[in-house]
């Protein structure tokens, strides 16, 4: 394995539970170390999830921490619907929140997850975890984003396997 999570976007983890996972089944096939993974399946919203930890470009294999319960910062989209294939409604982003894996079109590169349980299709959005605070001056940063279009970084308790 040639790259790895940086520490820094760990937040709390137990013993990481990893697979390896080709890039041809996971939603983006070109996965990048500390980002959210998403295997593809048959029915929409049924996807396993879990944080990208290493990646193999030899091989095309991805190193994925599926663990449930594993907290890792990632960045969230605050976005709550869509209309016309375009974010239409934003919200703030509070301890304890849904957090969906969004592979829409609309949002910002390196960007793969929000709080939209839809995607800009109005297909079901995979859960992907919980907004939960990393630490004590984690926690005062909550709520955050305004009620307007952005991206925040959260502690995200990730639902996994196990």
């Amino acid at each position: 394995m040639t790259e790895e999570v940086r520490h820094s976007y760990e937040c709390y983890s137990r013993e990481p539970w990893c697979v390896m996972i080709p890039y041809a089944r996971l939603t983006d096939t070109t996965p990048t170390p500390s980002l959210p993974a998403e295997v593809t399946s048959l029915l929409p919203g049924t996807q396993l999830t879990g944080t990208i930890i290493s990646i193999d470009a030899s091989d095309s294999v991805a190193e994925i921490d599926i663990r449930a319960g594993t907290v890792y910062y990632h960045e969230v989209r605050n976005v709550l619907t869509y209309s016309g294939a375009v974010e239409n409604t934003w919200g703030v982003i509070n301890i304890g929140d849904a957090v969906y894996y969004d592979n829409s079109a609309t949002m910002p590169a390196g960007v793969y997850l929000s709080t939209s349980p839809l995607d800009n299709l109005g297909v079901a959005n995979t859960l992907f975890g919980h907004v939960v605070p990393c630490n004590d001056a984690d926690r005062a940063n909550y709520p955050t984003s305004p009620a307007t279009a952005a991206t925040e970084e959260c502690g995200v308790a990730q639902i996994g396997v196990g």
